[in-house]
């Protein structure tokens, strides 16, 4: 088991969900608690275009194609730094690994500082 923790991003994105959509990053979420870094593919996968050791979860729901970008922290802790919908955006990648990245550089800043646990 490891300790899964949620950015403002992450949260923010949470709440607009659907209850369906919702349930299904639970479950992915879930899976990651259990699993840890030996989750893989279908339910995770690396992030190739990002400069950090970025993953992502890979939840559907109905014809949603929902991503959570995670990475796990030094404390080797999961952090949940930004999630999307992917259905339908072949530009997905580009728009949110920037994004990603810069959460988890203030994440790990935050972190550094004593911020988070």
């Amino acid at each position: 088991m490891v300790d899964v923790y949620a950015t403002d991003e992450m949260l923010a994105w949470y709440r607009e969900l659907t209850v369906s959509e919702a349930n299904a990053v639970d479950r992915s979420v879930r899976l990651l608690a259990e699993m840890g870094v030996a989750l893989e593919h279908p339910h995770s996968s690396s992030i190739k275009s990002s400069r950090y050791p970025l993953r992502e979860l890979r939840a559907t729901a109905g014809h949603s194609e929902l991503r959570v970008i995670y990475a796990f922290d030094p404390r080797r802790d999961a952090a949940l730094i930004i999630g999307g919908n992917k259905s339908g955006n072949a530009r997905f990648y580009d728009q949110i690994v920037p994004v990603a990245e810069k959460i988890w550089e203030e994440y790990l800043a935050e972190q550094k500082a004593g911020k988070h646990g």
